[in-house]
C-alpha cells in the first residue's frame, strides 16, 4: 500500500473506529507481554511458544486490516460494544481460572466454554454484517440473510485452517481434534442463526 495513502489516514479526523481499535491493540500488546505468554507457556509449555507468536500476528494483522477498510465508517456505539464483548468473553477464557483450569476448559452441561464463545462471537459476527449490508443499502432480505450465514461460517472456516496449519507445523498444540473443529463450526452456525432471529425479531424487514 502506498506510503502517502497511508500517511493521508494517520492526519484525517479521528474516528470511533480508530480509538476503540488502537485501545484493544495496546491491551492486547500489554496483556501478551505482561499475562498471556506466561500463562500460554503454563498451560502450553515453552516448545509451544510459536503457536502463541502465530495467533498474535494473526490477531495483530486483522486489526490493521480492519482499521484500513472499515476507518471511514461512522461505526455506531452499540456495533463497538457488541465487538469489545466478543473481544472480552475471548480473553476471560484465557485468564479467569475455574477451579485450576483455563475457563476455557470449563463445561456447562458437557459443552465446553470454547463452543459458547464461538456461538457468541458469531451470533454478534452476523449483526455486524447485517448492519454493514443495511450501511452499504443493501435490502435485508432472505437472500442477504443466507449471505451472512454463509459469510460467518467462511471467517470461521479461515481460523479453523490457521488452527490446521498450527498442528502442521507446532508439535503438541493447543488447538484439539479434527471433531473439536467441527464442533467449532457447528457453534459458528448455530450462533449466526440465532443472530440473524434476534435481528429479524427486532428490525422486522419485509422479507422476500
Amino acid at each position: 500500500m502506498p506510503i502517502n495513502y497511508l500517511a493521508k489516514l494517520m492526519i484525517s479526523k479521528v474516528t470511533r473506529l480508530d480509538l476503540f481499535l488502537f485501545f484493544n491493540s495496546l491491551l492486547f500488546l500489554m496483556m501478551c507481554i505482561f499475562f498471556y505468554f506466561d500463562r500460554f507457556t503454563m498451560f502450553h509449555g515453552r516448545a509451544n511458544i510459536h503457536e502463541f507468536f502465530f495467533y498474535a500476528a494473526v490477531i495483530f494483522f486483522v486489526i490493521f486490516c480492519v482499521w484500513l477498510k472499515f476507518r471511514k465508517i461512522d461505526v455506531p456505539y452499540y456495533i463497538l460494544v457488541l465487538t469489545e464483548l466478543t473481544i472480552l468473553i475471548h480473553f476471560s477464557g484465557a485468564f479467569v481460572e475455574v477451579d485450576g483450569r483455563r475457563l476455557y476448559e470449563f463445561r456447562l452441561f458437557s459443552v465446553r466454554y470454547d463452543k459458547f464463545v464461538h456461538c457468541i462471537n458469531s451470533l454478534i459476527g452476523s449483526f455486524v454484517l447485517l448492519y454493514l449490508f443495511v450501511k452499504n443499502n443493501y435490502k435485508i432480505g432472505k437472500f442477504i440473510c443466507m449471505i451472512t450465514i454463509f459469510s460467518v461460517l467462511g471467517i470461521g472456516a479461515i481460523i479453523e485452517i490457521l488452527e490446521f496449519i498450527i498442528t502442521l507445523t507446532v508439535d503438541n498444540n493447543g488447538v484439539g481434534t479434527y471433531t473439536n473443529n467441527m464442533l467449532d463450526l457447528v457453534a459458528n452456525i448455530i450462533g449466526s442463526t440465532i443472530g440473524i432471529g434476534c435481528y429479524l425479531f427486532y428490525k422486522k424487514p419485509d422479507l422476500k
